[in-house]
Order: structure tokens, then C-alpha cells, then sequence
């Protein structure tokens, strides 16, 4: 069985870019393998200068798309492969978001709150190994070229190793809260026993 091993950029590093914050955390184990998941398209519309006068968060999946689409248009200038979009994946992002925007900041963890490597892992998506980014700035765009003017965020968007992906993006007070989930996705190994 894996072992599982953290290596980590930092608790939390913190980097301002225009008017946003960034912050990247990685943790990986010893072994390495490759997988598949599934892709889907959203067609909601980003609530760009409505986001302003709202006074509770709002989950934009636009944004998301947009998000996963850039990334992946820079991984393929890279030469590296996309990541897939994997919806329980999406949902343990969208659920940091949800602490972000409830505690008006970027953390990897808030107090109560499982580990990235465990809050991955119980998604039940097969992995060996994690990484994170989180920011908030004024648009899905913004958001993503400030990650990507930070060596620990560019590194996590453009590492080879990691296959499939949950992006949440969630409009509060007028900024874009971003959390990106990567993973290293195993694929399923079924036992011979239930062949």
C-alpha cells in the first residue's frame, strides 16, 4: 500500500499580485501512478460587476470552466497534459471555498478542518498525491494570472504529475474566491476476487 509522505511549500504562502492573494500547498507520497475521470462544460454566466451588490457568496461554475480552460491551455503551451475535471474533486473545493468566503480568507485549513491530503483523499478519488492553490481577486482571469506570476502556484497549475482536478469559485463582497484542487489520480484496480 502507499505511503503516504507530505512535502509542502509552505503552511500557507501568501502572494499579492494586482489587487489579490494567492496561496499553494502540495503534499505527495512515495509511489506514482496515471488515471482517468470524467469532463463536463458549464454554461452559467459570470456575474462579473453584479458580484459587488451581493451580499452572500455565490457559486460561479462559469468561472470554474474558465479557470480549468486557462490552466490547461498554459499546460498545453508547457507540453503538459490537461487535467480532467472530476466532480467529487470540485465538490471538496467547492466546500473550502465555503470556509473561505465564511472566514474572509485564504487558508489551506481553518481550525476543525481535515488536512488537504485527507480532505482529497476522502473523496473517494483514488490518488497519491495532492497540491493546492487558493486566491481571490476581481475576476476568474485576474485569479488565474496572479497564480500563475507565483513560482508555487505556476508549479502546481503546470506539474506533470497531476491528472484530474477540482477548480470552485465563488463571488463574495466583490472578489472571486478560487480554491484549486490537483491530484495524481490512480486508476481503479479491481480484485481478482470480485472479477
Amino acid at each position: 500500500m502507499a505511503h503516504w509522505h507530505h512535502r509542502m511549500f509552505g503552511a500557507l504562502i501568501l502572494s499579492c499580485a494586482m489587487y489579490g492573494k494567492a496561496g499553494a500547498q502540495r503534499s505527495a507520497p512515495d509511489t506514482k501512478k496515471v488515471a482517468d475521470t470524467d469532463s463536463q462544460k458549464s454554461t452559467q454566466p459570470t456575474p462579473k460587476l453584479l458580484s459587488a451588490a451581493l451580499p452572500s457568496s455565490t457559486e460561479d461554475s462559469a468561472a470554474e470552466s474558465e479557470l480549468l480552460d486557462l490552466a490547461n491551455k498554459s499546460r498545453q503551451r508547457a507540453g503538459v497534459p490537461p487535467l480532467r475535471k472530476n466532480e467529487n474533486l470540485i465538490k471538496a473545493a467547492r466546500a473550502h471555498a465555503r470556509l473561505m468566503v465564511e472566514q474572509r480568507q485564504l487558508s489551506h485549513q481553518f481550525d476543525g478542518e481535515p488536512s488537504l491530503l485527507k480532505r482529497l483523499h476522502e473523496t473517494g478519488v483514488p490518488l497519491n498525491s495532492v497540491g493546492e492553490n487558493v486566491a481571490y481577486n476581481a475576476d476568474a482571469e485576474k485569479a488565474f494570472d496572479a497564480l500563475m506570476h507565483s513560482a508555487p502556484h505556476r508549479a502546481n497549475l503546470l506539474d506533470p504529475d497531476f491528472n484530474a482536478a477540482g477548480f470552485a469559485a465563488f463571488w463574495s463582497e466583490g472578489r472571486l474566491y478560487v480554491v484549486q484542487d490537483f491530484v495524481r489520480q490512480l486508476p481503479e484496480i479491481t480484485p481478482v476476487s470480485k472479477r
